[in-house]
């Protein structure tokens, strides 16, 4: 390794027990508390992401889809797709028939039915210690007291209030700025 530690930079990251890394720091720290307390890596994962669903929501959320592949020692990998599915009455013919014969990406008919949730309660019914409620409560509680926004996501949150003011109910949007508490 050649780094030069006199100058800002980072240095890999080592563990024995245990290590959880997102684009978030408090997500990283939700999953770190989990496995602290005795949950396994699923629980850390699925609490991991509630939190960045919360923490930054213009990246990820619970209105997306989840793939999984889990892999333990002598056992076959573990996958689910939890990409979100098409609604109950969207057909082919359907669309052709409303004259649609190609979907715009920011079109209605391009949305799918969210699968993320799902997928977080059959990760955990299949492979983790923890029930929902207690993965998703670091999440819950970051949603319900605040959290201090980054600099990097009050950055990218005010790139869009322009393009979210558009809609009602986002015409009180209060700009963000680096260290404020969002709630």
């Amino acid at each position: 390794m050649s780094r030069d530690f006199h100058l800002p930079g980072r240095s890999p990251v080592i563990a024995c027990e245990g290590m959880a890394a997102t684009s978030h720091p408090l997500a990283s720290a939700a999953a770190m508390e989990v496995l602290r307390d005795g949950g396994n890596a699923a629980d850390a994962a699925v609490t991991a992401v509630a939190v960045l669903c919360v923490v930054e929501p213009h990246m990820t959320g619970i209105g997306g889809d989840c793939f999984c592949m889990i892999a333990k020692p002598g056992a076959p990998v573990w996958g689910y797709n939890g990409c979100g599915r098409a609604g109950r009455a969207a057909s082919i013919e359907a669309l052709l028939a409303q004259g649609h014969h190609t979907i715009a990406p920011d079109s209605i008919h391009a949305v799918t039915v969210p699968g993320a949730v799902d997928a977080w309660a059959a990760i955990l019914a299949a492979h983790g210690r923890y029930g929902i409620d207690r993965a998703l409560a670091p999440a819950i509680r970051y949603a319900k007291d605040g959290f201090p926004v980054a600099a990097r996501i009050a950055w990218d949150w005010s790139q869009m209030v322009s393009k979210l003011r558009q809609f009602r109910c986002c015409a009180a949007l209060p700009a963000r700025r680096h260290g404020a508490r969002a709630r």
